[in-house]
C-alpha cells in the first residue's frame, strides 16, 4: 500500500473553517479530506462552496469522501441530495449511518449510489451503538450489493475490545473507507499509530482481505484547538508503517 493517500476526517479540524484548515495541512503530507458536514453540506451557500473547493483544489487537496451523514427511506429526498452532494464534491464515498432495519433505506443508498459512481461506508461507533461490532456492520450490509459496505473506524472498534485486523477480515471487500482512530481503553482516545492501533498490521490486514483503494483518513478528536502537532505525529508513524 505505498502509494496510498493520507487523509483526514474534518472533524479532527472542527474549531477550523476550510481555509484555516488549508492553513493548518500545509506540509503535513496530508492530501485527501473526508469532508465533515459542519464545514461543507448541500446546505452551503454557493459563493462559499465554490470558494472552498477552490481553495481545496489550489492547495492540492482533494474530497475522498463525506459524512457521516444519515440516510433514511423517509427523507429520500435527503438521502439523495447528500449522495448528489458528495458525487460533486468528487468523492470515492458516503460515510452513512442508516438503520439496520430500513430495507428500503438501503436499496434507495444503494440505488443512487450506483448512478453516481459511488460506495456507501455504515459508519461502526463505540460501545451500545447499534453498530458496535464488525459483525452488526456485516449484517446490516448481508444480502446487499457491495456498494454497501463499511467506513471502519479502528478507535471505535477498539473501543469494544474487537482490533482493527478482526474487523478488517470480518468485513473483507465491503471495507470501503477507514478512520484511523486509536484509544488505548474504551474512552481514553490518543495519537493515531501510538496507542493500540498498529498501522503495520491493519495495513497488512487491509491488503490482504480487501479491496481498498481510498484514502487513509486520519481522524483524531481529542485535541479541537490544535490538532496539527499530533496530524504531523501520526502522519510520521503512518509513512514509516507504508514503507514497510
Amino acid at each position: 500500500m505505498k502509494d496510498v493517500e493520507i487523509g483526514v476526517q474534518t472533524f479532527t479540524y472542527r474549531s477550523f473553517d476550510i481555509a484555516g484548515i488549508v492553513r493548518e495541512l500545509k506540509g503535513t503530507g496530508i492530501t485527501a479530506l473526508e469532508v465533515f458536514p459542519g464545514h461543507l453540506s448541500p446546505q452551503t451557500p454557493a459563493g462559499e462552496l465554490n470558494e472552498a473547493r477552490k481553495r481545496l483544489s489550489d492547495a492540492g487537496l482533494r474530497v475522498c469522501g463525506t459524512g457521516v451523514c444519515g440516510a433514511s427511506s423517509g427523507k429520500p429526498d435527503e438521502l439523495r441530495t447528500n449522495l448528489e452532494f458528495a458525487a460533486a464534491l468528487g468523492a470515492d464515498y458516503v460515510s452513512i449511518d442508516v438503520d439496520p432495519g430500513d430495507a428500503e433505506g438501503k436499496e434507495m443508498l444503494i440505488a443512487v449510489a450506483g448512478e453516481l459512481g459511488l460506495l456507501l461506508g455504515i459508519h461502526n461507533h463505540g460501545p451500545g451503538h447499534r453498530y458496535d461490532t464488525a459483525q452488526s456492520v456485516l449484517r446490516s450490509c448481508k444480502g446487499y450489493d457491495e456498494i454497501l459496505g463499511a467506513c471502519l473506524d479502528t478507535g471505535h472498534f477498539l473501543r469494544v475490545d474487537e482490533t482493527p485486523e478482526h474487523a478488517i477480515r470480518t468485513l473483507g471487500n465491503r471495507v470501503h473507507a477507514v478512520h484511523l482512530k486509536d484509544f488505548v481503553d474504551a474512552e481514553t482516545e490518543v495519537v493515531p499509530g501510538t496507542g493500540r492501533l498498529n498501522y503495520a498490521t491493519a495495513l497488512a490486514a487491509l491488503d490482504k482481505y480487501t479491496n481498498f483503494h481510498s484514502a487513509l483518513v486520519i481522524e483524531y478528536e481529542a485535541d479541537p484547538a490544535n490538532p496539527t502537532p499530533s496530524m504531523r505525529q501520526t502522519v510520521g508513524v503512518l509513512k514509516q508503517a507504508l514503507k514497510a
